[in-house]
């Protein structure tokens, strides 16, 4: 089984499924509103910025947002530099407020983890995941659908919150992927590589107007795209009949165990076509399996192989033959 993404993204375009957002209210030391703030914000991989203006309540926002790491900077004459980092994750609304000081313009306040992580713009419940939580948690067979279920509300065969697993919805960067011919709660018609995602979050109930579809989960899977610096990586997962154990009856009967050998190996890497505008990125992956499976099956005896049929002698108990001989 081969599995093959390659994506192109330019900067100065938007994503297809850009679903984070950034608001926050910016106000003076004197906790009053600060209209006309000017706020930017930079995607610390690819170096793209945005840049808004506060209203007259002190309000910015932040919307279609690609999911990732940003540095928040806001400035206005009379008031020192403020800067911050927010993680956005993808279908999770981030909240940053923003104070000012008085001071001179060539001074910055830098403030660490004022990013709200519970969201409170909508009523949609579901965990994201990140790059390193998919990276690092343990999967067998390397299948992004078995991490979709690691929350509560969801079962492993696909129902989310009592609803019909095939009442899901999968889509990868905005597009609709969901596999019509199977009745699995958590499938794609195209295959995804697991180092081909960058995030993923499965919204279990309070799915607003820009997902819906269906009355299940909505899984929203995103990509991964270049950045200005190159990473890529090799790797390869093997499990070896040595390593596995045997089954209880198979052991108990003397029979050894089912040969197993799984490899499962690829390739990826990222980077930068034009700095702060055109990236890569490029993904391949193979897996080969070479197994077999013990099977129990109930065959004739060596008697009846030759044609010869028995039957065994029912013993009577005492009392009853008795009883019968004095009847």
């Amino acid at each position: 089984m081969t599995r093959f993404l390659l994506g192109l993204m330019l900067a100065v375009l938007p994503l297809a499924a850009q679903t984070s957002s950034l608001q926050g209210f910016a106000t003076d030391p004197e906790g009053k509103t600060m209209p006309d703030l000017i706020v930017t914000i930079t995607n610390q991989d690819t170096g793209t910025s945005r840049k808004t203006l506060t209203d007259d309540t002190g309000a910015f926002s932040f919307l279609q947002m690609s999911p990732g790491t940003y540095k928040v900077d806001a400035s206005k004459p009379g008031f020192r530099n403020f800067s911050s980092v927010a993680i956005l994750q993808v279908s999770s609304p981030a909240t940053l407020n923003i104070r000012m000081e008085i001071g001179q313009v060539t001074e910055t306040v830098n403030v660490v983890a004022e990013v709200a992580a519970v969201n409170s713009q909508n009523a949609s419940v579901g965990n994201a995941f990140t790059e390193t939580q998919i990276t690092q948690l343990p999967l067998q067979t390397r299948n992004i659908v078995a991490l979709l279920s690691v929350q509560p509300g969801v079962t492993s065969t696909g129902q989310v919150i009592g609803a019909k697993s095939d009442q899901n919805n999968v889509t990868l960067d905005g597009v609709d992927v969901n596999d019509n011919q199977s009745s699995s709660g958590f499938s794609a018609a195209l295959p995804v590589p697991l180092d081909s995602i960058e995030q993923f979050r499965t919204t279990v109930v309070g799915q607003g107007a820009d997902q819906g579809r269906s009355s299940g989960g909505q899984v929203s899977l995103i990509t991964r795209s270049g950045a200005n610096q190159f990473h890529g990586s090799l790797y390869e997962y093997m499990r070896n009949t040595l390593t596995a154990a045997n089954d209880w009856f198979s052991n108990r009967s003397g029979v050894p165990r089912s040969a197993l050998v799984r490899n499962q190996y690829g390739a990826r890497l990222g980077g930068r076509i034009i700095r702060d505008r055109v990236f890569f990125f490029f993904n391949w992956e193979d897996r080969k399996d070479r197994s077999a499976t013990t099977v129990t099956r109930t065959v004739p005896s060596e008697s009846f192989k030759q044609g010869i049929v028995s039957q065994a002698s029912m013993s009577v108990p005492a009392s009853i033959n008795a009883f019968i001989r004095g009847r």
